[in-house]
């Protein structure tokens, strides 16, 4: 003769079972990517625009330079990643944009602290380890082309 389990107990093993098995695909890791976002089209435009990790050429005009952080300001117009020649390629950036540089040394400062603002400058510049924009090279864009530009 057959023993017959009480269906209670059918009943409690199948929802164990039905437990462990959604316990377990939620302790299951899933591949990071498929969660991730795309991100938004504004931040890539952003973090695309900001990028000084190689030379990078600017163009602008000068907006206040900093004598207590010997720092410059600019009114920052086109950028071009067209390295070494930065012939080309130009791109121009939001406007009423301004941006931050720091020149490389002492020298380079007192030489563009005689710039007046609103003279109009082209910049190689690169970010440092400092996360600062240093300046490579300069040039006023209505003089000849002041070496290492």
């Amino acid at each position: 003769m057959k023993k017959r389990i009480p269906s209670f107990l059918v009943l409690c093993h199948s929802r164990t079972l039905v437990f462990a098995s959604i316990l377990g695909l939620m302790l299951t890791p899933f591949p990071a990517t498929a969660l991730e976002p795309e991100p938004h089209p504004l931040d890539t435009f952003l973090t695309n625009i900001l990028n000084f990790r190689e030379p990078t050429g600017i163009r602008g005009t000068v907006r206040y330079i900093d004598k207590a952080e010997q720092n410059i300001w600019l009114n920052w117009e086109q950028r071009s990643d067209d390295w070494p020649s930065f012939g080309t390629d130009w791109k121009l950036v939001p406007e009423g944009t301004t941006l931050l540089v720091y020149p490389q040394d002492n020298t380079q400062y007192q030489e563009l602290e005689k710039i007046e603002k609103g003279t109009p400058i082209e910049m190689v510049i690169q970010i440092d380890s400092k996360g600062h924009r240093r300046i490579l090279s300069y040039q006023g864009l209505s003089q000849s082309p002041k070496v290492p530009l």
